[in-house]
């Protein structure tokens, strides 16, 4: 029986697989220590806690948390404006609507975004993805710098997005598996801390008008506490299932 001839389909499909086995890592948190990796969790959610770090490094997770905004405008079908990151750790995303149902859509991922991406940054750490959850990171920052509308919010995209870049070219696989699982926990910690800001916001009826679940309330006859206690169920599943999934990694 002849061979068949290669396509360039097959030959594609080959290239992708080849690059997929490049880029995987045998580092993963299986095979570093139970202390390490603990160690390296640990340390990350005390700088997330802490107010003087968290000035410096909290700024990711407002790009997180906007661009839960701009994936979920973009599978609305709504056509984006830009994105701004404020000085203070505050963001927007800036959007034509033409759906109700797809306004509220939008306007609900902010919340749990930084905790569903930490969520999938562990399982890349656990499963030897580091290295191309960083490249999907710089991808994402990417299209953040696009639709940035300040110089501030430019310096922390480009900043954020060198950084991860830099660790994904240069470094070694365990200095990637680090960096996106410390990188997972500051994820999930701010997703905590974003909550827990704007219930308190919302407790004391300052600032509100800017918060999601204000708008959202506005937006339908559902109560800002009802879209609250939705972001918080979120956010506690992404928790514990991040949790789960690092016990699982050292057992």
């Amino acid at each position: 029986m002849a061979d068949t001839a290669p396509t360039p389909l097959s030959g594609w499909t080959g290239d992708v697989r080849d690059w997929f086995a490049e880029v995987r890592v045998d580092e993963t948190l299986a095979t570093m220590s139970p202390e390490v990796v603990y160690g390296i969790g640990l340390a990350a959610i005390a700088v997330a806690l802490h107010p003087v770090t968290w000035r410096f490094i909290g700024y990711p997770v407002t790009i997180v948390h906007e661009l839960g905004h701009v994936v979920a405008a973009l599978t609305a079908g709504f056509r984006l404006r830009g994105v701004t990151v404020n000085g203070d750790m505050s963001g927007a995303t800036n959007f034509w609507s033409h759906s109700a149902l797809g306004t509220l859509w939008t306007m609900w991922w902010g919340y749990p975004t930084p905790s569903l991406v930490g969520l999938g940054l562990i399982w890349a750490a656990a499963n030897g993805w580091a290295r191309l959850a960083l490249v999907v990171l710089v991808a994402c920052l990417a299209l953040v710098f696009l639709l940035s509308r300040s110089w501030h919010t430019v310096a922390v995209v480009v900043l954020t997005g060198l950084a991860f870049g830099l660790v994904g070219w240069y470094g070694s696989a365990w200095l990637c598996t680090v960096v996106v699982f410390a990188f997972a926990w500051l994820l999930n910690v701010g997703g905590v801390r974003g909550l827990w800001a704007v219930v308190k916001a919302h407790g004391t009826r300052r600032g509100i008008e800017s918060s999601d679940a204000y708008l959202m309330s506005r937006q339908s006859a559902i109560p800002a506490g009802v879209w609250l206690f939705t972001f918080a169920v979120a956010i506690g599943a992404c928790m514990w299932l991040s949790l789960t999934m690092v016990l699982d990694a050292v057992a």
